[in-house]
């Protein structure tokens, strides 16, 4: 489970990364990220209702949690995320899933081992 001190959790927070981050898109999922000089980095995660029930939102959100603890040691330290889901997303087996987000990670430059950071 991905430690307390690094999620987001206020509403103001996830406000404000709307208004001032920079935007990754891909089929089933789109990444904000601002950067943040405070350590360490902080996580939120989005599904909307028109995902499906509680059921189906949860499974998303623990799936998307799950990839991004397996991944912290590979993900730029230096910027605050949000991951948000898109329709469709319950369609993607976990190993999609990932493979899907590691991908939109790289195509923004966001891994720590990245010459292009962003």
């Amino acid at each position: 489970m991905l430690e307390k001190k690094r999620r987001l959790t206020k509403n103001r927070y996830f406000q404000y990364m709307y208004k001032k981050g920079n935007k990754l898109n891909s089929n089933h999922m789109y990444i904000i990220y601002l950067p943040t000089k405070y350590r360490p980095n902080r996580y939120g995660f989005v599904v909307t209702n028109k995902i499906g029930k509680a059921v189906k939102r949860n499974l998303i959100k623990r799936r998307l949690r799950s990839i991004v603890e397996e991944m912290l040691s590979s993900i730029n330290s230096s910027n605050n995320y949000i991951v948000v889901a898109k329709e469709g997303i319950c369609d993607l087996s976990y190993l999609e899933l990932k493979k899907e987000f590691h991908t939109l990670l790289k195509k923004g430059g966001l891994l720590a081992n990245d010459k292009k950071n962003i």
